[in-house]
């Protein structure tokens, strides 16, 4: 495939503004707030084991504990890379605040990780990218996606395994969980630019005034 286009908040703005006036007032919000909404760059393919490894450190802990265990990881290889990976011992690793099953994630990937055809990324769809992620243990499809938004900044990528997505879907637009097709339709209706409302949703979410 061609490379695809970057995230463009103003060719977003002008969709929106003909597909769906609900997201084009969000995103018009979260663009004009003291703390804008952050777009993704695409990073280069010797970073993206450090995007896994950090993806797998965060699963099921606190965004403070992930940066914790992720410093120690950091400070114990100098740079996540595969290759430090490897040379690494086991136990140094288990010793830095992972869990038995994370390191045994890591360290088998990173074993494997010469056979992920990363410089190939970004010339494959969003799904064929997907499909090569979730061989590696501990990464399924919602970690795949995030993995599309943010380090190979794709444009067009909304994840209905995201809680945090699904829920602002819901109360922003009224929707109750059952409203499968709604759901759909709307974020169909979004396309091209799904990537912006999805960062639109979780920034809107992240900001909501806090009821006492």
């Amino acid at each position: 495939m061609q490379n695809p286009l970057p995230i463009d908040p103003k060719a977003a703005l002008r969709h929106f503004k003909k597909s769906d006036e609900r997201m084009a007032t969000l995103l018009t919000s979260a663009l004009a707030t003291p703390a804008p909404i952050e777009l993704p760059k695409p990073k280069k393919p010797d970073e993206f084991f450090t995007s896994i490894v950090r993806s797998i450190v965060s699963q099921q802990i606190s965004v403070k504990a992930a940066a914790s265990v992720y410093g120690r990881v950091e400070a114990l290889l100098g740079t996540v890379t595969a290759e430090n990976v490897n040379r690494a011992d086991e136990d140094e690793l288990r010793a830095c605040g992972l869990s038995g099953q994370k390191t045994r994630y890591i360290v088998h990937n990173a074993s494997i990780w010469h056979e992920v055809p990363t410089t190939s990324f970004s010339d494959m769809s969003d799904e064929e990218v997907i499909t090569e992620l979730t061989k590696l243990y501990g990464i399924g499809r919602w970690t795949a996606e995030m993995f599309l938004m943010f380090s190979l900044a794709r444009p067009d990528i909304f994840s209905f395994g995201d809680l945090g997505l699904m829920q602002g879907l819901y109360q922003n637009y009224g929707y109750k969980k059952h409203w499968r097709r709604k759901v759909l339709q709307t974020v169909e209706a979004w396309s091209p630019h799904r990537t912006i409302a999805s960062l639109v949703l979780w920034h809107q979410k992240d900001n909501e005034p806090v009821v006492y």
